[in-house]
């Protein structure tokens, strides 16, 4: 059960992939952002209500996993999502990418330290394989990231990252161009690569002890559109630019936030049966289905490579050995 949901989570998460490279032409991510925030939030909310009604089981709150539920949205939808659209403008898409790919590692260490949860040597294996596959298919030339919505759903590692608002490539600093990381930004990088990390950890602790994974995820996209809105939003401005906005690019982004919200819930309810490690491993592999759909609807437009082939493999080698072990 528990590998069947990861693999759903991979699935939906590649197809926001490759809906937002549609869309973001038509929409701008900026606006985009908070439309697939807010579409986060009624899918989740419609989900849990249509839940509720086919359960025969009471509805009763236990609050601790409740708060960790929200503390879980705002370390991963919120702070890591935040601090990774930071790098990725100032020390460029591929070396962010590279940066987020320490998440499932650092969620294994995490969920080992707190939860007690030991992976065997031939998982460990399997998942070095998959780190190793997305750390090649990461390094690809900036002008070719795949892009992806910031703001509608946790965005798990081996994914390019999204573009700026204005649809530009992101520019690296003349620090970054040399080989040299500023080492401000790489921390910030790492910062929110564990704090996406952290979050999964914490949500995967909330829904064993709270098997409520749909309103788990319906909190926490209240959790992290309250976060950017009061933090980050003038309102009026935000308003007056979603009337003007392009109709059909408003309903793919809101189409994106029901996919990134549905891979958020099946990767939470992934981790009550399976370890943190592996359910973030396995959603992460996105290049695998991503790559040769790529290469299908748009050509070769993402100039893949040998590299990016050879790390494509490991991908797939690893995640099988991750299901079949």
């Amino acid at each position: 059960m528990g590998e069947a949901l990861a693999l759903l989570a991979l699935a939906l998460f590649s197809s926001n992939v490759l809906l937002v490279k549609i869309a973001s032409p038509r929409l701008g991510q900026d606006i985009g952002f908070l439309i697939g925030l807010a579409s986060n939030v009624v899918f989740s909310g419609l989900l849990f209500l249509g839940e509720r009604r086919l359960s025969a089981q009471p509805f009763h709150i236990e609050w601790r996993p409740f708060v960790m539920f929200v503390i879980g949205g705002l370390f991963t939808a919120y702070l890591g999502r935040r601090l990774f659209f930071r790098t990725v403008q100032t020390i460029g898409p591929s070396r962010a990418s590279a940066l987020q790919i320490t998440n499932p590692v650092v969620a294994g260490i995490i969920s080992w330290l707190f939860l007690g949860e030991v992976l065997g040597p031939s998982a460990i294996l399997f998942v070095a394989l998959v780190v190793g596959g997305l750390y090649l298919t990461s390094q690809v030339p900036a002008r070719a990231a795949v892009t992806v919505a910031p703001g509608t759903g946790d965005v798990p590692t081996g994914t390019a990252p999204a573009q700026p608002s204005d649809s530009r490539p992101a520019e690296a600093p003349p620090a970054s161009r040399s080989g040299t990381l500023p080492r401000r930004e790489l921390m910030l990088g790492l910062v929110g690569a564990g704090s996406y990390a952290v979050g999964n950890v914490i949500r995967s602790s909330a829904v064993r002890d709270w098997n409520e994974a749909v309103f788990g995820g319906f909190l926490g996209a209240i959790a992290a559109t309250l976060a950017y809105l009061l933090l980050h939003t003038r309102m009026r401005t935000l308003i007056q630019r979603i009337r003007e906005a392009d109709r059909v690019g408003v309903a793919l982004w809101g189409l994106s936030g029901v996919l990134t919200i549905s891979a958020q819930i099946s990767l939470i309810a992934s981790t009550r049966h399976i370890p943190v490690a592996v359910g973030v491993v396995v959603a992460a592999a996105i290049p695998v289905l991503v790559i040769p759909a790529s290469l299908a609807l748009f050509r070769n437009s993402e100039a893949i490579t040998v590299r990016t082939a050879v790390g494509s493999l490991l991908i797939l080698g690893g995640v099988a050995g991750l299901i079949l072990t």
